[in-house]
């Protein structure tokens, strides 16, 4: 069972290397709350409003982001990208599936995510992320925390799971989940970096920058 797990930990953390807005910044916007009912306040955004109906079906493709880096300081640990493929399907006006495979890479995860009338958007990798053989539910931030001996805190964890806040203007789609991490050495499963060289806590992003094909 070690054995597997380790391999599982490995498989997902080498997978996870792991504008009608005027800011891409998200913080303290409530995930499903009346942000993604009425939209935000203000002319830009009602200028920008979008439409999406049930059954309408976007293929987009990009980049897969993952960035690490202090606090204090700044000085960069991972500054990593994959290629992906992405399948966002309404389910309504509101409510999506959101489909990412890696290109070369086999690994997908599905989501569900909700979209306000301005095109900003929130969705949550699923919990658990992968279920065991023997039962067993292993969530996303399990496998960042057994890859880079970390504890994870932050806007972006919520129970288990990496929340990604961003927007959708029917071309083009970026999101960020954003979260901290203090990471113990020695830790022989971070192939990413040495922790032992990193001075105090860590900003660490997951994110997408895709476009509709």
């Amino acid at each position: 069972m070690k054995t597997l797990k380790r391999l599982l930990f490995f498989i997902a953390g080498v997978s996870l290397l792991v504008a009608c807005s005027k800011s891409d910044g998200f913080f303290g916007h409530d995930s499903f709350g009346n942000d993604f009912k009425n939209g935000h306040n203000g002319p830009e955004v009602n200028k920008c409003r979008q439409n999406f109906n049930k059954g309408d079906v976007f293929k987009l493709s990009g980049l897969a982001l993952y960035r690490t880096w202090e606090v204090r300081g700044g000085k960069v640990w991972q500054n990593a990208s994959n290629p992906c493929e992405v399948n966002l399907e309404f389910l309504d006006k509101h409510n999506f599936l959101f489909t990412i495979t890696e290109t070369g890479k086999g690994t997908w995860t599905m989501s569900r995510g909700k979209i306000g009338d301005s095109g900003m958007l929130t969705f949550r990798f699923p919990t658990p992320l992968f279920t065991l053989p023997d039962g067993t539910g292993l969530n996303i931030t399990d496998i960042i925390s057994g890859h880079a001996c970390a504890t994870l805190w932050g806007e972006g964890i919520n129970e288990g799971t990496l929340v990604f806040n961003g927007k959708f203007d029917g071309k083009k789609l970026t999101a960020t989940a954003y979260f901290m991490a203090k990471v113990a050495s020695p830790c022989p499963s971070n192939d990413m970096f040495d922790p032992a060289l990193v001075k105090g806590n860590l900003w660490w992003t997951f994110g997408y920058n895709l476009t509709v094909d």
